[in-house]
């Protein structure tokens, strides 16, 4: 599991005009090349894809503003020519010119120092012959790819979310490119360990207890408490803050021989590894309270989980409402307009499209 942390489009930002559009798939299409060249032990190739992405990438928030900034000024621009894509484009040094004086979001010398030594690498390997790399050098230039990979993301996904958050799917690309290069290998995994120490070492000051992520085997994940307002048990959440992969797990103590342990998210039941007790999930999780048994019988749970798509594995949990196979915690449930069907998350007209876990009002249905 990985949180994707997308941003929305900002208020006032205008539409991406599909000009735009096609020019971030471009880059992300080398980009995907660049990391799928690289799990390939293909690291000249990866090389110049990865700086076609960065000179693509870098050109969207140019063009957002005006298409006629990314044209050279040798010749004097012309749309027609510009949408046939017969045009001379601007340089990377152009490029941070007009990001610097007309943007005025100049790139930063760090982020300008990783790209330019991709950029020498580049050069280097399309104008020069190589027959291989040294392992030395092959060890250089992925560290050097890394970290402007993770460079390029955070411009994308941070600084210019504006744009890059304006489309889910966008958003999702770049999570989740990230994500699978973070997991996929741990060299990758170790320079991002790097650009995260400050923050762990932050954390572990702080008495946080540092572990290592399953995922990308990197000392990174942080493991936090969440609030729920239950007295007896806690919810335990466990993030990697390399590769963002994400557990959860509540502790409690068995009814039975009040051994404290831990129940991890599944749908498994609960066996005390103490006496062996075995309890069901809803059963030992579920604090809801009756005074009578009508008021048991008009209760809307248990509720559904739109996170594990499961239909009754919500339960009320201190002041709020946690599902039992997750252990997503929610504040509130809504009823679904057609079915009354309690869960997290109902969209708006329910009473026509329904939810979920229904169908809706069939007169409503597609063709």
């Amino acid at each position: 599991m990985f949180d994707d942390d997308d941003a929305d489009l900002e208020p006032g930002s205008p539409e991406l005009s599909p000009e735009v559009q096609a020019l971030i798939n471009n880059g992300l299409e080398f980009l995907d090349k660049a990391r799928e060249e690289l799990e390939a032990a293909k690291p000249k190739f990866s090389i110049v894809s990865f700086w076609t992405a960065v000179e693509i990438l870098l050109k969207v928030p140019l063009a957002h503003e005006h298409w006629s900034l990314v044209c050279s000024r040798k010749t004097p621009p012309k749309k027609q020519s510009y949408l046939d894509g017969d045009f001379q484009s601007i340089t990377y040094d152009e490029i941070r010119t007009l990001l610097r004086d007309v943007l005025q979001k100049p790139l930063s010398d760090t982020t300008h120092n990783v790209f330019d030594k991709v950029r020498k690498h580049r050069n280097r390997v399309v104008h020069f012959y190589h027959p291989s790399f040294t392992d030395a050098e092959q060890h250089q230039i992925q560290k050097e790819q890394a970290d402007a990979w993770f460079a390029l993301n955070r411009l994308m996904r941070d600084e210019w979310q504006s744009i890059f958050g304006a489309k889910d799917s966008y958003s999702w690309k770049l999570a989740h490119g990230e994500t699978r290069l973070l997991r996929g290998s741990e060299f990758y995994a170790a320079v991002r360990l790097r650009h995260v120490k400050e923050d762990l070492d932050a954390l572990a000051k702080s008495g946080n207890q540092i572990g290592v992520c399953e995922s990308c085997k990197q000392k990174a994940s942080v493991t936090q408490s969440h609030i729920t307002g239950s007295e007896e048990r806690t919810l335990l959440i466990t993030r990697c803050r390399v590769c963002t992969s994400q557990s959860r797990h509540i502790l409690l103590s068995c009814s039975n021989c009040d051994e404290r342990q831990s129940l991890p998210e599944g749908d498994e039941p609960f066996t005390c590894d103490n006496c062996s007790e075995t309890v069901d999930r809803m059963e030992l999780l579920d604090e809801e309270t009756f005074r009578s048994v009508d008021e048991q019988m008009f209760s809307v749970l248990p509720g559904g989980c739109t996170n594990c798509m499961v239909p009754d594995s919500v339960c009320k949990h201190g002041d709020g409402y946690l599902c039992t196979q997750c252990l997503n915690y929610y504040t509130e449930l809504h009823a679904c307009g057609y079915c009354d069907h309690f869960s997290d998350s109902v969209p708006q007209f329910s009473h026509h499209i329904g939810c979920d876990f229904c169908d809706g009002d069939s007169r409503y249905h597609g063709d």
